[in-house]
């Protein structure tokens, strides 16, 4: 595996799960971009950011977690063939 390298600020770097593909009732395809929310696995972990009052922040989530985002947040990236989604800590809406 390559080295991945350190998220800055308040970012984390995670890989979104894969979702097999399902049908509706309908026998409409529903695929990932069609889901409202995407399940993912945090990679990496900013050490902090340094807040307005002057306090150093620690994040709250660490690698091996489990998370759900709103589906399209944060920004694609891909290192070595595999996608990440690079995300600030506050558009995680669930730590599982």
């Amino acid at each position: 595996m390559a080295e991945i390298g350190k998220p800055l600020g308040d970012r984390v770097l995670l890989k979104i799960e894969e979702v097999t593909e399902k049908k509706s009732n309908g026998g409409i395809i529903l695929n990932q971009t069609t889901q409202p929310i995407q399940y993912a696995e945090v990679v990496e972990v900013s050490d902090g950011f340094v807040g307005g009052s002057g306090d150093f922040i620690k994040l709250t989530v660490c690698i091996g977690d489990k998370v759900i985002i709103n589906n399209g947040t944060g920004q694609k990236i891909k290192i070595d063939g595999t996608d990440y989604q690079l995300v600030r800590e506050s558009e995680i809406l669930i730590k599982l």
